[in-house]
């Protein structure tokens, strides 16, 4: 919710002083060896929440967006840290203009407002005021006088002034309903409340079913600072200018991140959407043998970065009813040859130029991928080095890049670029060109390692080519590209590079032979010496080895038999007795826990006698100890299962509510002797659950009745059970934590806590039983 008000461009003298001077002081603090803030500085930022501009406006929720960026951006010039103050837009402005708050984003230039808060000599962005309908109106259109009666939306902001300046310029008389924040904007929009939507361009971020009328206003907007605070205003200016200096298009890398698919990139125009009416199948013409763009694989379908990016354009503008083919050329002017006939609607890559394209018919798209071009030659590199060009007579956008850039050079047209490299080698030319995504991968055959590279520092542009006069076309393939972004392409055509060669052990070979040679003709002299005495020695060692081997084996596996038997039955009877062993001790303590309750609440029925109702409930919770009693005993009584040292988890339904009120009552009676608090709290939404329900007893019991028991008189041991979300469906996480103010452990004793009966041997729990 970036809140515009009018910038007055008088100001821009100004600025460029300031960043002047705000440089020059950097350079004496670096000089210094001092940072740029002494010491680091809690500051306070309004944070209201605005999808995508900055997002998690609340205690403890994951921040993000364009704005939260820029301000751990400008921490790393400042060393502030924010403590970050959370509301609407209006009642943040309010606490800025109060004190209350020392920033906040997101607000445009107005001369009315220039004494009360201050603004830094540099905007942290800038965007275009929209208005936006549902795309199911056909009542509203392009033309203004079509608002008429209609009612339009808009934040109470500066925007509504831009907005009725708008609307009187033109005669229109159309109702203006203000907002507070944008949710209940959107909110009233959705619901159909409102005919029009005023929004800036980055305000409505990937809105569905809307559709962009046109703009009515636009500025810039600040990261505007309490107009007390002049010492943090001129730390901003710092940083910003710094910032600027060391990364300038920063600011804009920072929009195309966080704004590419905003309602303006995802609403058609007029002749896009008569495009994609007409038209029901998409036809992409591609160059063979050009990876990492495109080619043709084993089974013939399209590989390259083409068969990765037309997939995703169409899915980011959400166009689901085109049908794409592809064919491969192996020839540029073929190509472009059957896309000036219509066979095919789209050609990739194409580039050249924009001179070139016009002469070819076609229309160039934005750049796909924008990469370097680099010469390649042999030997020592001279003037005369680029005068004689080998150029791929497949490829005219190399031809057109050497005509635009080397107009006097001389071309010789070779079948493939692998001629072209042998032309250099051979010295028939003085060089080629590779593209930059290309090169590397190709020259990495042994066979051109004489060869080098010049990066030549013109770029070559790599997009898609469509026919003059497809106007829809050539739009929406510069929208899928907008949408997805260049980083998406580059790194996607890192992907497909290795493919361009494969470095084999042949080549390994190839390049150390001499190496190789020798080592075969020591290793055949080796061998063949080895061969000769070993043999005579074979001979005669083979007899006796072999009578004495078959004598060891009887012996062995006499012994391997007996001791075989003797170990399964000693690990048979070891593990009999363990398993008793062990579950005998846990039921011994298990049962201590339940059976100190009924004593405990025995004790208090008897106390209370004429008090009928008191007697009743002590009653019913030895009753629940009796139960979980009962349990225990029926585990001990199974001893097949106590042989075996296996335990088996029962799966029952279990109300969690009831299930933490019967242990409540169990522990409760050793608590209240203590004279201990017991507090138990549960946050969960789904209170029945399936489980054992008698292991979860003996869990909860056993940890609760050490906290008692290493609690002195007085303590406090809370309970608390909170339920965590699950992605599975019909599952959830429940957390159980129990907590004490005990006497604690010592960092040796958790090293070994979840050993069996294990203890910490101190005087201070000499005397806890158990």
């Amino acid at each position: 919710m970036k809140r515009p008000l009018h910038r007055n461009t008088g100001r821009r003298g100004l600025r460029q002083i300031t960043m002047l001077i705000c440089l020059v002081l950097t350079l004496v603090s670096l000089l210094s060896g001092l940072p740029a803030s002494a010491e680091d500085e809690s500051v306070r930022v309004g944070y209201y929440e605005n999808e995508v501009f900055q997002e998690g406006a609340a205690e403890g929720a994951v921040k993000q967006g364009y704005a939260y960026e820029y301000y751990r951006k400008l921490s790393e010039y400042t060393g502030w840290k924010y403590e970050y103050v959370y509301g609407d837009f209006g009642d943040l402005y309010d606490m800025l203009l109060a004190g209350d708050i020392d920033f906040l984003a997101g607000l445009a230039y107005k001369e009315e407002r220039a004494e009360l808060i201050g603004y830094p000599d540099a905007a942290m962005g800038s965007e275009t005021y929209n208005l936006v309908k549902h795309d199911t109106d056909d009542s509203i259109t392009a033309e203004p006088a079509t608002l008429s009666g209609k009612k339009i939306g808009v934040l109470d902001s500066a925007m509504v002034s831009a907005l009725n300046t708008f609307l009187d310029s033109r005669g229109v008389t159309a109702e203006v309903v203000t907002f507070r924040d944008y949710e209940t904007l959107f909110d009233a929009f959705d619901a159909n409340e409102i005919d029009v939507l005023a929004a800036e361009g980055d305000g409505a971020y990937g809105r569905d079913h809307a559709e962009v009328l046109y703009a009515f206003g636009n500025s810039d907007y600040y990261l505007c600072v309490n107009i007390g605070r002049p010492d943090l205003l001129a730390e901003l200016n710092l940083a910003q200018a710094t910032l600027a200096a060391e990364e300038p298009n920063y600011i804009n890398s920072l929009r195309m991140k966080y704004y590419p698919v905003s309602i303006s990139s995802r609403a058609f125009s007029v002749e896009e959407k008569e495009w994609i009416k007409q038209n029901s199948t998409l036809e992409i013409g591609y160059l063979n043998n050009y990876l990492p763009y495109s080619d043709t694989a084993e089974d013939g379908s399209v590989t390259g970065m083409l068969e990765a990016i037309i997939p995703r354009m169409l899915e980011s503008l959400d166009i689901a009813s085109i049908e794409v083919t592809y064919t491969g050329f192996n020839s540029y002017d073929e190509m472009i040859a059957q896309l000036n006939a219509g066979s095919i609607d789209v050609a990739f890559p194409v580039g050249g130029g924009l001179y070139y394209s016009e002469e070819s018919g076609i229309f160039q798209s934005n750049p796909v991928v924008s990469a370097a071009t680099d010469l390649v030659y042999e030997g020592e590199y001279t003037e005369k080095t680029p005068a004689h060009f080998a150029v791929n007579e497949n490829n005219r956008m190399q031809y057109y890049y050497v005509r635009t850039y080397f107009p006097d050079a001389e071309i010789t047209l070779y079948p493939s670029i692998d001629d072209c490299l042998e032309a250099v080698k051979s010295g028939k030319a003085g060089c080629t060109t590779l593209n930059g995504l290309r090169a590397n991968d190709i020259l990495r055959n042994s066979s051109y390692s004489s060869l080098s590279l010049l990066q030549l520092p013109y770029n070559d542009d790599r997009s898609f080519g469509v026919n003059i006069g497809n106007e829809g076309l050539l739009k929406l393939m510069n929208r899928g590209i907008n949408v997805i972004g260049s980083d998406y392409a580059q790194n996607l055509a890192y992907q497909y590079t290795d493919q361009l060669y494969t470095y084999t052990l042949w080549d390994m070979i190839r390049d150390n032979m001499w190496v190789f040679g020798s080592a075969i003709l020591v290793v055949a002299a080796l061998i063949i010496l080895f061969l000769m005495r070993d043999s005579r020695r074979a001979k005669r060692q083979m007899r006796d080895k072999e009578a004495a081997r078959l004598e060891l084996e009887d012996k062995n596996r006499e012994l391997a038999d007996s001791q075989e038997a003797l170990s399964e039955a000693l690990y048979a009877a070891e593990n009999a007795n363990r398993a008793k062993t062990v579950f005998l001790n846990n039921m011994s303590h298990d049962i201590r826990t339940p059976m100190n309750a009924i004593v405990g609440f025995t004790a208090l029925a008897a106390d209370h006698t004429d008090e009928p109702e008191l007697v009743a409930d002590y009653l019913g919770k030895i009753s629940v100890s009796s139960q979980h009693l009962l349990s225990l005993i029926n585990d001990v009584l199974d001893m097949s299962r106590i042989e075996s040292g296996k335990v088996t988890i029962e799966e029952q339904e279990v109300y969690l509510p009831g299930l933490i009120s019967d242990i409540r009552s169990i522990v409760q009676t050793s608590a209240a002797e203590r004279q201990q608090e017991l507090d138990v709290e549960m946050q969960v939404e789904h209170e029945n659950i399936i489980s054992d329900k008698l292991r979860l007893n003996q869990v909860l019991l056993n940890i609760l009745s050490n906290a008692i028991k290493f609690t002195p008189e007085g303590g406090t041991i809370s309970l608390n059970v909170t339920e965590k979300p699950s992605e599975t469906p019909g599952c959830a996480g429940y957390e159980f934590r129990i907590k004490d103010n005990g006497i604690g452990m010592s960092e040796e004793f958790r090293e070994v806590i979840c050993e069996a009966f294990a203890r910490a041997r101190t005087s201070t729990v000499s005397g806890v039983e158990g």
